[in-house]
């Protein structure tokens, strides 16, 4: 059976990404990394593949990963503190779920939002239930100046059926990014073929691993050997505008501030 991403081979490893902008390598933050040393042996080997850059999007999810600003800059910091990286190397943001919680934090001008540079904002979903928030969430973010991007839809499997359905958020001013290994199929079919709509279609903005633990990287390693998914997307992702200069000497949540003002 032909892949559909059977294309002339490009790239022999990932560095056609340049920066992986949806991970969970911070240690103890939530079901990612469980620790500081898994943490360098993660960010080694997708290194090693080529990604340049990395924004560490931890969980923020009420009740389940209650993390804040606090918790996860300490775990940024804690993870510098035991490795060499070159400045923004590894920089953090958040995964939001969307969420009553989420709702009122955006009408809190006091609440920080850990945003992508530039003014973007991650959001998820549960994989098996649509929120009835979601586009209360993408409205408030919008009316902010802040750009939602919506985290992995091809997972979400009510729209696995019609993925037609994910262009009212492209309408709305969203960003979508799915995972590198939907892209080979890692989870199902299901997956892969939504992938493949969605980058027909060039609704497919960001790639980024969604690495977990080293499960996730032997994955990607596999199937990095196997298959070269850049040509698919062409020149289409804007993972490269997450690019920074690795000599800019620039906290994680510094760069947008001038953008978003007292919102962040």
């Amino acid at each position: 059976m032909l892949s559909i991403f059977s294309r002339k081979r490009k790239y022999n490893d990932l560095s056609w990404l340049l920066v992986d902008v949806h991970n969970h390598l911070l240690p103890r933050v939530d079901d990612g990394s469980a620790s500081v040393s898994q943490s360098l042996d993660l960010l080694a080997a997708l290194t090693n593949q080529g990604i340049q850059q990395f924004i560490a999007t931890p969980h923020i999810w009420d009740g389940i990963y209650p993390n804040n600003k606090e918790s996860i800059q300490r775990a940024w910091e804690e993870l510098h503190q035991h490795a060499d990286l070159p400045r923004n190397q590894l920089r953090y943001a958040a995964e939001y779920m969307v969420s009553e919680q989420l709702l009122e934090d955006l009408d809190n001008p006091l609440v920080p939002l850990l945003c992508l540079a530039g003014g973007y904002l991650l959001i998820e979903m549960p994989l098996t239930n649509e929120s009835p928030l979601i586009k209360d969430v993408v409205q408030k973010l919008i009316g902010r100046g802040i750009t939602p991007i919506l985290a992995h839809p091809e997972r979400y499997i009510y729209y696995q059926h019609s993925p037609s359905m994910l262009k009212t958020f492209k309408d709305m001013g969203c960003l979508i990014q799915v995972n590198l290994l939907s892209c080979y199929g890692y989870y199902g079919p299901r997956e892969r073929n939504v992938v493949k709509y969605l980058a027909q279609k060039s609704m497919v903005d960001l790639v980024g691993t969604n690495v977990h633990d080293l499960r996730h990287v032997k994955a990607i390693e596999h199937y990095v050997k196997k298959e070269d998914i850049s040509v698919f997307f062409q020149e289409k992702l804007r993972n490269a505008e997450f690019l920074l200069d690795v000599g800019m000497d620039v906290r994680p949540d510094e760069r947008w501030k001038d953008k978003l003002g007292s919102h962040v």
